[in-house]
């Protein structure tokens, strides 16, 4: 009586998505999440390693800085791609996480912020 107690136990976990929530916590840093024109990933670096990284990567990619701003716990860098300005916010989950958010442009576009993406985390 006992496992089949158990075994409804984890059924109800498991159709009501918590199990899916734990199992899934773990796995959330590195993906990315494209919503409302911005690609959003979290890094597995402190703001100023992630800050440092986007400067860089935004240097390699050739693409020119026109502001930055770093606080405490976020950060801002704009940067032109071409004729299209390019807002990339960094905004510390952790003192050893970093959220960043890119857009590409007013409408975003996914394909550019994902090569953003891929310089700074081949700077990091």
């Amino acid at each position: 009586m006992r496992i089949l107690k158990n075994f409804v136990i984890i059924l109800v976990l498991l159709s009501t998505g918590c199990a899916a929530l734990i199992v899934g916590g773990a796995a959330a840093v590195g993906t990315y999440t494209y919503a409302a024109g911005q690609l959003k990933r979290t890094y597995n670096a402190n703001l100023e390693t992630t800050y440092q990284a986007t400067l860089a990567g935004c240097e390699a990619l050739g693409l020119p800085v026109q502001e930055q701003q770093k606080q405490l716990s976020k950060a801002s860098i704009k940067v032109l791609d071409g004729g299209r300005e390019v807002w990339i916010w960094l905004t510390a989950q952790s003192s050893t996480t970093t959220e960043v958010s890119i857009r590409v442009g007013y409408l975003g576009d996914e394909l550019a912020s994902r090569r953003i993406h891929e310089a700074i985390q081949a700077r990091l």
